[in-house]
């Protein structure tokens, strides 16, 4: 979603976004550090159009749903079309016709983007990209970037202005990542202007909410703003309750056009009761291969269960609570460079109780072992960066430079208690220490059922985990013949420690160190199309210790990713048509899988091979249209494999034996080979459109008159590598929205209803949850 050309972002002029209104306008020169100007001198107007820093983005360029620059591709504010690799940037027009509950409602627009699940501590954030998770960090669950740092687990949209995703590995601007790629949320920033809205809504099955966004100046030389909300979710779910409240302050202290200081605060709470937990739980075959009467059921759900089912008690519930607390310096040393010095501080925690599916024995039967286990998940992660933006004209080519430093302190911490099993019975999962639920069978889910919190044993999975990272970066884009051709190169080093304290292991440590690199090409073929291309690399360290074949245990080596992107970028029509093709391809090594062996004794056990690959190759498109001054349209489209290429090492060799003449080890080797070798990534799917259309009636009569409305397609999604081809689903998600916008005593007002999931489709979202039903949303809005 891009823009026509505009000059580097250095050179652009930058004002804070203003997503409750419009606060000024690009194109006044700023001032040198020569002529700085205190704010205090300044009338409004000036105020309004003073430069803040580089590393902010320039939403005011956008148009509509069109985005012209982004800041998570390069750390700085850089036209879209500038950048030599694919990337979505989603304006904060596009997420207000939205309506989003989480992240996924919006980054699914962007093409190969995908869920995954929301069992115990993974929160709503947890996002897949070309088929790889997004959550790059064992323990702790970092999915998505906060203002380009971790973020958290969870969250919801009270104060996010923008999300840009950035496609393939990103270790050199942001460390350990995923190879797939990145999703950064970008949050709202004071403005210089006042500005206020109130929004309420009402929508089905009990639903509402409540927004509140002012902003303006309390001196000339600060600005502040407050952001809250309060949200109650739908009565659909039998049993299933859940709120949420949200509070966000923030303020800028800019005392001149050189220096301004930003503080920013988040507390989000979400609570469940109970917390909604859908997962059948059901088998593999129990054979070496799956038969017409010994199949494979894993993924695949219970005939007979109603969509709204939930496999939790009434006791059961899940408290989420995040407390964010981010600053950071930008001062503009001269005309060459630009500084920024940041902190963040990241606090989640997860404390549930669960009453629900604890398995079934095999797949003959639908009898359903119940446990109750207490879980909390304890977060902390804090952050240190210094980052310098330059720039200058060396005559024969332009320079911008990018140098950084990174200091991160985390910490991953589980508790966990549970009901042990009743003796007799053993440790399948029927020897649940409540009654069974028979699935079939509605009489017998006796949700009344409880057992004292210290009647729980003590989990020997117990851990605590303290990570330290610390990295350096540089990189440089040469623009030579007036910036028709891009040249990008970079490099980051990254240096991690970790410790483990496990109850049932002991005391694991690790040291890792990598230098990853990216680079990237592209060429302005003519001022509306340019060609482009990139390589970079990403590391994700091991954490966890593993059992080796020869009896030891040892930390594992970091899986590394890397991959390319080349593709085309076009902006037509004079910017009334734009978007990139892109074709992508991505390996992922180092993955650790299980291996089963036959020790001295005859016994089969199981250890541990770090021999994995994993691979992701295909198209993307994304396009942005302007069809006429009133009427915009987004798509996108993803042709994707994404695949498990390797599991043991041996793949081929295992699959060429017959499982027959193997011993118990063996055939347990060709079952797992034989499911998970070339088989598709979890919630993978080879074809994904998406279509998103406005149109604002202005004739007379029908002036403030507004339609909306798209389609998500998802072709043949797996839910689970080893899940049976007969589990993939193909569904088609329609919304739509009608709305009216007016003006009264001077203030602007709109009333619109929104529907999502007309068709009421129904379908997976992850392998663990179920789709939310047809919705109808009211929403009353004001601006001041």
């Amino acid at each position: 979603m891009e823009s026509p050309p505009i000059a580097t972002a250095v050179k652009s002029v930058p004002v804070l976004e203003a997503d409750v209104d419009e606060a000024a306008k690009p194109g006044q020169t700023p001032p040198s550090a020569e002529t700085a100007k205190d704010l205090a001198d300044m009338d409004i107007t000036e105020l309004v159009n003073v430069k803040v820093s580089p590393f902010e983005v320039s939403s005011q360029l956008d148009s509509g749903y069109k985005a012209s620059n982004s800041v998570s591709g390069s750390r700085f504010d850089t036209p879209i079309r500038d950048l030599p690799f694919a990337i979505q940037s989603f304006t904060a027009s596009f997420i207000k016709d939205q309506k989003p509950r989480d992240i996924f409602d919006v980054a699914r627009y962007s093409p190969g983007v995908t869920y995954r699940s929301n069992d115990f501590n993974e929160g709503n954030a947890n996002l897949a990209i070309r088929g790889f998770a997004v959550g790059s960090l064992a323990g702790g669950n970092i999915q998505v970037l906060r203002d380009g740092v971790h973020g958290p687990s969870i969250f919801d949209f009270t104060n996010i202005a923008r999300v840009e995703v950035v496609k393939g590995p990103s270790s050199f601007l942001y460390g350990q990542v995923a190879p797939g790629g990145i999703v950064n949320v970008i949050t709202k920033n004071p403005q210089r202007q006042f500005a206020a809205n109130a929004d309420a809504r009402y929508g089905a099955y009990g639903q509402h909410r409540f927004d509140v966004d002012v902003t303006g100046p309390a001196t000339s030389t600060l600005a502040y703003r407050f952001a809250a909300s309060y949200d109650q979710d739908i009565d659909y779910w039998k049993p299933y309750d859940a709120h949420t409240w949200n509070i966000s302050p923030s303020i800028l202290w800019q005392p001149s056009d050189r220096l301004s200081v930003t503080f920013k605060y988040e507390n989000f709470q979400k609570i469940e009761e109970p917390q909604l937990m859908q997962k059948p739980g059901r088998n593999t075959q129990n054979g070496v291969v799956p038969t017409a009467t010994d199949p494979n059921l894993v993924g695949v759900d219970v005939p007979g269960l109603a969509n709204n089912w939930n496999s939790m008690a009434y006791s059961d519930y899940r408290n989420s609570n995040t407390h964010n607390l981010s600053t950071w310096i930008d001062f503009r040393a001269n005309e060459h460079w630009n500084l920024r010095s940041g902190f963040s501080h990241l606090e989640y925690e997860v404390d549930a109780l669960f009453t629900g599916n604890f398995g079934m024995a095999n797949n003959t039967t639908l009898m359903q072992g119940r446990r109750v286990r207490q879980q909390v998940y304890s977060n902390r992660d804090d952050s240190i960066e210094l980052q310098a933006v330059g720039k200058y004209d060396l005559g024969f080519a332009s320079l911008r430079l990018l140098l950084g430093g990174q200091y991160v302190d985390r910490y991953f911490a589980r508790k966990a208690g549970q009901a042990p099993n009743d003796p007799a019975l053993g440790n399948v999962p029927t020897a649940s220490p409540l009654p069974l639920w028979d699935l079939s069978n509605p009489a017998t889910w006796n949700r009344d059922t409880g057992i004292p919190f210290s009647l729980l044993t003590e989990s020997a999975l117990d851990q605590r985990i303290n990570y330290v990272d610390k990295s350096v970066y540089g990189g440089s884009t040469l623009g030579f013949f007036n910036d028709r051709l891009l040249v990008l190169t970079g490099w980051r080093w990254t240096s991690t420690e970790s410790q483990v304290n496990d109850r049932a292991t002991g005391i694991a440590q690790s040291t890792a160190s990598r230098v990853t690199p990216q680079f990237g090409m592209l060429y302005k073929l003519t001022p509306e199309l340019s060609l482009f291309g990139s390589y970079a690399e990403s590391f994700v360290p091991g954490t966890f210790p593993i059992n080796n074949i020869d009896g030891s245990s040892s930390i594992p080596a970091p899986t590394e990713g890397w991959g390319y992107d080349i593709g085309l970028k076009a902006s037509l029509f004079d910017g009334r048509v734009s978007g990139t093709l892109t074709f992508f391809d991505i390996r992922n090594r180092n993955i650790v899988n299980d291996l089963a062996q036959t020790n001295a004794l005859g016994a089969v056990v199981i250890n541990n091979i770090q021999s994995g690959e994993q691979r992701s190759r295909g198209i993307e498109l994304d396009t942005t249209i302007k069809v006429t001054d009133n009427w915009q349209l987004y798509t996108s489209y993803s042709y994707m494999d994404a695949r498990i290429t390797e599991f043991s090492g041996q793949d081929a060799a295992i699959l060429a034996q017959d499982p027959n003449t193997l011993d118990a080890a063996g055939q347990a080797n060709y079952k797992n080979i034989n499911l998970f070798h070339n088989a598709r990534l979890q919630m993978s799917a080879p074809h994904i459109a998406n279509l998103w259309t406005r149109y604002d009636f202005t004739q007379e009569g029908f002036a403030g008159l507004y339609l909306a409305g798209g389609v998500n397609f998802v072709y043949d999604q797996t839910l689970l590598p080893n899940s049976p081809a007969s589990s993939r689903q193909t569904y088609a998600l329609i919304n739509a929205s009608v709305g009216y916008a007016w003006e009264a005593a001077g203030h602007r007002m709109s009333l619109d209803l929104m529907g999502k999931n007309l068709v009421d489709e129904q379908y997976r979202p992850s392998q663990s949850t179920r789709s939310r039903p047809r919705e109808f949303l009211f929403t009353f809005s004001v601006n001041y």
